[in-house]
C-alpha cells in the first residue's frame, strides 16, 4: 500500500482519503493541501470528511495537520470534521490526544459513494526536504498543543526543539 492522500471538494464539503503510513518526511503536501484549501480568503470549504480506513499508522504530525482541519472549521464556527476509522490502534491513539472531541469519531467504513481522486505524496523541492519537514512538523505540534492543553507535556519540547533548529537555519 503506497502513502498517499486523494482529496475533492463536493458541495462544499473537502473529503480526504489517506493511505498507508503518514509520517514526518511526507507530511508537506498534506500541509500544502490544507493551506490550499484554507489558506484563501474566499475559502469554500464549509465541512470535512476524513476517511483513515486504509491507513496503517499516522504520527503527530499527521495528526496534528489533522487536527488543523478541525481548527480551521471551528475558526469558521462549522461543524467538526467527520472522520471514519476502523483502525482500533488510530481511534485509541485519537483518543488519548483527546481529538475525539475536535472531531466527530465514527469507528465504520465509509459508504463509498464519496468519489476521491488520489494523488501521491510528493517530496519537497531538492534542497528543501529538512526545512520543509521541519516546519510542518513545527506547525502540526502547535495545533495538537492548541487543540488541547492536556497535550502540552507531551509534545512543548518538539515545539521548543523546533523552533530552536529552525531559527539556526533562518525561517522557513
Amino acid at each position: 500500500m503506497s502513502d498517499s492522500v486523494g482529496c475533492v471538494i463536493d458541495d462544499a464539503v473537502m473529503y480526504l482519503k489517506l493511505r498507508g503510513e503518514l509520517r514526518h518526511d511526507n507530511a508537506g503536501p498534506l500541509e500544502a493541501l490544507i493551506e490550499h484549501c484554507f489558506g484563501v480568503e474566499d475559502c469554500v470549504v464549509r465541512g470535512a470528511v476524513i476517511d483513515l480506513n486504509d491507513v496503517s499508522f499516522l504520527d503527530s504530525t499527521a495528526i496534528g495537520l489533522l487536527a488543523a482541519i478541525a481548527r480551521e472549521l471551528k475558526s469558521r464556527n462549522l461543524a467538526p470534521p467527520t472522520v471514519f476509522s476502523t483502525n482500533t490502534e488510530i481511534n485509541q491513539l485519537l483518543r488519548s490526544l483527546r481529538l475525539d472531541q475536535a472531531f466527530t469519531l465514527v469507528e465504520r467504513a465509509t459508504d463509498g459513494r464519496q468519489s476521491s481522486a488520489v494523488a501521491e505524496f510528493a517530496p519537497c523541492p531538492d534542497g528543501e526536504a529538512d526545512q520543509c519537514s521541519a516546519a510542518a512538523i513545527l506547525r502540526a505540534h502547535e495545533t495538537l498543543i492548541d487543540i488541547n492543553e492536556g497535550n502540552r507535556a507531551a509534545f512543548q519540547p518538539v515545539v521548543d526543539l523546533l523552533r530552536e533548529q529552525i531559527g539556526e537555519r533562518g525561517a522557513p
